[in-house]
């Protein structure tokens, strides 16, 4: 693909900008899991459209095999001698770095309604939108004012530090994954398509102990804390001693007391989230992609970044399965110009600018649901309507006739990444080519495949689900486990008089009686012999032991009332259990027992 110039504040990328930059001599583009994505092009002089290069404006380029083309913003121009000049731009995504949003602290809370918060409360209008797929409801703090970017990753607190994830930076939208990759199944071997292989590992971030220490700082002074043993040790093979020194003043919230337990327990859990004994060494490859040679189009391996790959070089040793870290894309000639595998980082790496001026704090209440159907509407329509380009297919059997509808951003099947197909099985959509698989779809059986669904109102017959989630994560049912937990907000008043209404409940006793038989409850033939028990619970506990004989009452209903009067009253009273034999049932009878009060002799069972 030919980059496209665009100007600094353009907002309709559909377009051919202010112009192609056909004289591109050399454009790639890098992107690492949770950090950098730039692009670098070389540009002649005296190429037609040099003097409309400049700081801010935009590139729009091909980032990848598998996503749209992407916006990069012009940070940096070298001009050597020779004429040729090194363009540097970032993903559009920096631009969250010198938007800033002010303080702000919530109760648990789901990462999807902290970060649209954050986003609407910035002190600078943008189009960023996010979305994620996390669920959990965390306590979220923005403790001081800072730039979007940095409430994403790149300290503690962040969203990264407490969510975790991988992020996909699309253009203005924002996609935190809980793991953003597949596993592809593609193989890069030695005489098939690999071209180059490098194995890289070192010591340099491996370490034998932690330093950790805060600073406490005041008008006249600062103090530093430490721990009493200076040290935590870490489990590694190295033989000499390697020390860390970190400092964690950062931390520590600005009310928060520095103490030698905090300093402790924020090193142990820094030491938890980050392996500093391990050494994790990396792959660095470039490869062929067979998904481009006619012969092997029906192939289709195609790389993204965070993708599980398998490596093998059988005469170096090397056969590994690893996670895509990096990638660099030629973007001329639309292949990659390698891939790096390797341990995955576990913060977005601090390329932050900090929001300097004092900013009050802004309290927001918002209307949750509708704020985050209004949000999805408005992205649905943004994406779907004004489209220009894409290419509309037909697709028929020997005789002609149409079977299959397409829509693909490129006029060939075999080149087509982005397809939408459409036949007497479904509608699917696939970011993956002609073949899938396909994410998003709609079968002729009734089923809905979809990653993120966001509904007003849903009607079913039958849900099944993992957790059913409130939107805030207060309350859920885990169908896995049988766990439910509901949360309401109300009031103190209308609280206390609950709570009085569920003591006064839990003072009054709630008797159940049961009677077992000893020798079942049908008897044939008049052989009847059997003991009849009585057993009471207060709710769900058995307090038979705790009640006098007395308090229980058996009687007898047959078609004989006047022998049912007498069996009635020599078994008034005085005993929990009774013995039946065919002297007490003549043809039919039914026998009860109550449980009474002894001085008003009224029943307890209501």
């Amino acid at each position: 693909m030919i980059p496209i110039l665009f100007r600094a504040d353009a907002t309709d990328f559909s377009t051919y900008g202010i112009c192609a930059l056909s004289d591109t001599i050399s454009c790639s583009v890098s992107e690492e899991r949770n950090g950098e994505y730039e692009l670098e092009l070389t540009y002649p002089i005296t190429g037609r459209f040099y003097s409309e290069i400049a700081k801010e404006r935009l590139i729009k380029a091909k980032a990848n095999d598998t996503s749209k083309n992407q916006m990069f913003r012009i940070y940096r121009m070298t001009k050597p001698l020779n004429g040729i000049v090194k363009i540097y731009a970032q993903h559009i995504s920096y631009d969250l770095t010198t938007i800033a949003t002010p303080a702000w602290e919530s109760a648990p809370i789901t990462p999807q309604l902290a970060i649209e918060h954050a986003f609407s409360a910035a002190l600078t209008q943008h189009r960023f939108t996010f979305r994620t797929d996390y669920t959990e409801a965390k306590p979220f703090v923005i403790s001081k004012p800072k730039s979007l970017r940095k409430v994403l990753g790149g300290e503690e607190g962040s969203l990264v530090s407490l969510w975790g994830g991988e992020f996909e930076w699309d253009n203005y939208e924002v996609i935190h994954h809980q793991g953003r990759g597949k596993s592809s199944g593609v193989v890069i071997e030695y005489g098939k398509n690999l071209k180059s292989l490098e194995q890289d590992s070192d010591i340099t971030d491996v370490y034998t102990e932690l330093l950790p220490y805060a600073v406490i700082k005041t008008e006249d002074s600062e103090t530093v804390v430490t721990l009493p043993e200076q040290v935590l040790p870490i489990t590694t093979a190295l033989t000499q001693r390697k020390t860390l020194i970190k400092d964690f003043t950062d931390s520590f919230d600005m009310e928060e007391t520095i103490t030698e337990e905090k300093l402790r327990a924020k090193a142990e859990t820094y030491l938890q989230n980050n392996p500093l004994g391990v050494e994790t060494p990396e792959l660095k490859v470039s490869f062929e992609p067979l998904w481009k040679q006619p012969e092997y189009a029906a192939v289709l391996e195609r790389v993204s970044l965070c993708d599980r790959v398998t490596i093998r070089y059988t005469s170096l040793g090397v056969s590994a399965t690893a996670k895509v870290i990096q990638t660099v894309y030629d973007t001329l000639a639309e292949k990659y110009i390698s891939i790096t595998l390797g341990a995955a980082r576990s913060t977005l790496v601090d390329t932050v600018t900090s929001t300097q001026s004092s900013i009050d704090a802004v309290t927001e209440k918002a209307d949750r649901l509708p704020s985050l159907m209004a949000s999805a509407i408005s992205n649905a329509t943004q994406k779907i309507t004004g489209q220009l380009g894409g290419y509309v297919v037909l697709k028929g059997d020997e005789g002609g006739q149409p079977y299959e509808l397409l829509v693909m951003d490129a006029p060939s099947i075999n080149d087509a990444v982005n397809v939408w197909r459409w036949n007497v099985g479904g509608l699917g959509f696939s970011s993956h080519g002609y073949n899938g698989p396909y994410e998003t779809a709609i079968t002729a059986d009734g089923q809905i495949v979809a990653d993120f669904i966001t509904s007003g109102t849903l009607v079913a017959n039958i849900i099944k689900a993992g957790i059913l989630s409130s939107q805030d994560g207060s309350s859920y049912w885990n169908l896995e486990t049988g766990e439910v937990v509901l949360r309401a907000y109300a009031s103190t008043e209308s609280v206390e008089e609950t709570n009085s209404r569920i003591d006064e409940i839990n003072e009054q006793k709630m008797y159940r009686l049961i009677i077992s038989s000893s020798n079942g409850n049908i008897f044939k033939n008049g052989n009847i012999n059997t003991t009849l028990t009585a057993t009471v619970f207060s709710w769900d506990e058995n307090i038979t032991d705790t009640l006098d004989d007395n308090q229980f009452i058996w009687t007898r209903v047959s078609d004989d009332a006047e022998a049912d009067k007498e069996w009635n009253d020599s078994h008034y009273g005085g005993t929990k259990s009774i013995e039946v034999t065919s002297d007490d049932v003549k043809v039919r009878a039914t026998f009860f027992c109550d449980l009474i009060d002894t001085t008003t002799r009224l029943s307890l069972l209501g």
